[in-house]
């Protein structure tokens, strides 16, 4: 599996409105486990998500929110 396919399944069952931006750390700590376990580098991930995971996963809880208020 590619770390763009990767990425967007892990959010899909990881994140959701109910997700606090304080669990972020954690949540990459999981993120990162997981993908490794898959065989996807830190790194590979950081480039499929365009930065630093930790921006990554807090997007994609903002993301989450917004999306549960329309």
């Amino acid at each position: 599996m590619k770390p763009e396919q990767f990425l967007e399944r892990w959010k899909s069952e990881h994140i959701n409105s109910g997700t606090q931006q304080t669990e972020a750390s954690k949540l990459v700590e999981d993120l990162v486990s997981d993908a490794e376990n898959e065989g996807i580098s830190r790194e590979m991930l950081a480039q499929a998500a365009g930065g630093a995971l930790v921006n990554y996963v807090v997007g994609a809880i903002q993301e989450a929110v917004e999306e549960a208020l329309r």
